[in-house]
């Protein structure tokens, strides 16, 4: 999903590439991991609720970790491409996958 984001982020304009990450990290962090949060919260009563909080923790947690990496691309290529253009090679995009998978997962 990052590699798609940065792939994505790497053509367009600086502020589409803000907006794309910004958008991103809403989507995925925010809401997909606000309803995990919801749904595992409506459980708390269940006796199947240990089992409910090991695996939506898990998915919350990646969906943060997804969310700021989005973040942290988006920023990325909202700098890089307002002052060189939206012409970033293979190499570079890699390199920027990487580490933003590295970063969001510090943030997280």
């Amino acid at each position: 999903m990052v590699t798609d984001l940065v792939r994505v982020a790497s053509r367009l304009p600086w502020w589409g590439a803000l907006l794309v990450g910004f958008i991103a990290y809403l989507v995925i962090s925010i809401g997909l991991g606000g309803y995990l949060e919801g749904q595992l919260a409506a459980q708390e009563g269940s006796q199947f609720y240990p089992v409910l909080e090991a695996r939506f923790g898990r998915l919350i947690r990646l969906t943060d970790w997804i969310g700021y990496a989005s973040l942290i691309v988006g920023a990325f290529f909202a700098i890089r491409n307002h002052f060189f253009g939206a012409n970033a090679q293979r190499t570079e995009k890699a390199i920027v996958g990487v580490i933003a998978r590295i970063l969001g997962r510090s943030i997280d």
